[in-house]
């Protein structure tokens, strides 16, 4: 699993990254939902807030977002008492949710954060995605999009660390100066190379250029969406994907010893029968696509590849733990 912080000062275009990045397949874990969730009516974290800074930031009981922005807006010190009481909870629930799509098979997480710089280590992340925007440009769109002042727009801005202070910390920087469409293209650019650090990460203990064959029944069947999302994801991953026919498998095992073997559901008997009889027998793991497959050897996401997730049976695989990858 790769795990990404992708942070943005205000108004810097941050939450449309965002979208894009669940759109094509990451899973996005949001530091803002998880803050609201810390900060439900009655809970642990509202009543610390309260006794810090006074029962009027809450109504009936609830949390009075705006009361409590006008007490820590442009005073540092109160800034850092309320992070102080909120981020640590953020952080358990976050840890918690990362952990689950780890055991889920997760191939890409987006750690959604905006303070990440503020309040964060940085180097928990294997790559730190940053939204830029001109100074001056985002003052326009907090005028524009939230009928800001310019004096409270400037007060919102300088609350954060600028972004200059920002940009040689992470490992992509997306501009958000010009279009929609622009930001859309270099979002993508830096979304297809996260998809390759992401595949490569599940293949880091092979060397690169060693072979997964794939195996169908027929032309028709090689033409499987899920078959491509397969070819897509390892190839990204710098291994050699190699497809064949049960036809043909037996004649390619007497050349090309592969890593794996991944048959589709009408290729699986076949591709069993070529495996037992190659010489060495059963020369490597052998998968087999199935609608319903027992046991699970295997939970392959392949949303950034284009396919749903998928689940795969290993041959002699019986009471092996799920796992996210063939090799």
């Amino acid at each position: 699993m790769l795990n990404v912080g992708l942070t943005g000062n205000i108004a810097a275009g941050k939450s449309t990254v965002v979208e894009l990045f669940k759109k094509w397949g990451a899973t996005v874990i949001d530091a803002d939902v998880l803050a609201r969730e810390a900060q439900a009516p009655g809970s642990a974290v509202v009543a610390a807030i309260a006794r810090r800074f006074g029962a009027d930031v809450l109504r009936q009981g609830d949390l009075d977002r705006a009361a409590l922005r006008a007490k820590v807006i442009g005073d540092d010190a109160a800034l850092a008492d309320l992070n102080a009481i909120v981020h640590p909870a953020v952080q358990q629930r976050r840890l918690e949710l990362r952990r689950v799509a780890a055991e889920r098979g997760d191939a890409i997480v987006v750690n959604d954060i905006p303070l990440l710089f503020e309040v964060l280590d940085p180097a928990q992340f294997d790559a730190v995605v940053l939204i830029d925007a001109p100074v001056a440009l985002r003052r326009t769109r907090l005028r524009a999009l939230r009928g800001l002042s310019n004096e409270d727009a400037d007060r919102m801005i300088s609350a954060q660390m600028p972004a200059e202070r920002k940009r040689s910390l992470s490992r992509y920087v997306i501009e958000n100066a010009g279009t929609v469409s622009d930001l859309e293209q270099r979002a993508r650019e830096v979304f297809a190379d996260l998809r390759k650090l992401a595949a490569r990460a599940g293949v880091r203990h092979e060397a690169p250029g060693q072979t997964l064959l794939l195996c169908a029944l027929d032309a028709k069947d090689a033409a499987a969406p899920v078959l491509q999302a397969i070819e897509r994801r390892y190839t990204d991953g710098g291994i050699r994907v190699a497809q064949t026919t049960v036809r043909g498998l037996p004649k390619v095992l007497q050349t090309v010893k592969p890593l794996s073997i991944v048959a589709t559901t009408a290729a699986a008997a076949g591709a069993r029968t070529a495996w037992d009889s190659a010489v060495p027998p059963r020369p490597c793991r052998l998968y087999h696509l199935s609608p319903d497959p027992d046991p699970i050897a295997v939970r392959l996401d392949l949303r950034p590849w284009g396919h749903d997730r998928i689940a795969l049976s290993e041959e002699d695989g019986a009471g092996l733990a799920p796992r996210g990858d063939l090799l």
